[in-house]
């Protein structure tokens, strides 16, 4: 129980910062986002902003995956801040890097779904994955990309 308590708390605290970062999302703001992400990445990720960026998604889960352990929703926030990160790479006009950070993210949070949806402290990630998806068109992947992207976040949020 006491596990499931964290875990919910620290869904629930990246979900939050998430919409905070949504507020900073105006193109004259864009400065004030990166720096609401450099400020905030560490706390919820346990990683510098720059170091989260230049891991592959991969090695994210090879460092966090490890069921029943505190480190779970440190590498659901790695999935969210990447997604973030990428707002701000579209936001200042670096569509390939947008659309790489966001695939990298979808990667972590469509695994994370896949393993950890049913269970009810992961409820909140659902309504993420849900604005996730709503958010995707602006990005302008080719059509298999957006395909492959969709299909990372849609099963999770289904189930």
């Amino acid at each position: 129980m006491l596990r499931q308590d964290y875990v919910l708390r620290e869904i629930e605290r990246t979900v939050e910062f998430c919409l905070r970062a949504a507020g900073l999302k105006k193109g004259d703001l864009v400065e004030d986002l990166q720096d609401f992400l450099e400020e905030n990445c560490e706390i919820l990720t346990g990683l510098p902003l720059q170091t989260l960026l230049d891991t592959e998604s991969q090695k994210l889960v090879a460092l966090f995956y490890h069921p029943g352990t505190a480190k779970l929703p440190q590498l659901l926030s790695c999935g969210a801040w990447l997604c973030e990160a990428a707002d701000v790479s579209l936001l200042s006009g670096r569509h390939h890097e947008a659309r790489l950070l966001c695939l990298r993210g979808a990667q972590i949070l469509g695994f994370m779904a896949a393993q950890h949806g049913h269970e009810s402290e992961f409820a909140p990630l659902h309504d993420h994955l849900e604005r996730l998806l709503t958010r995707l068109n602006d990005y302008k992947f080719p059509p298999e990309e957006l395909s492959k992207v969709r299909s990372l976040l849609t099963p999770s949020v289904r189930s």
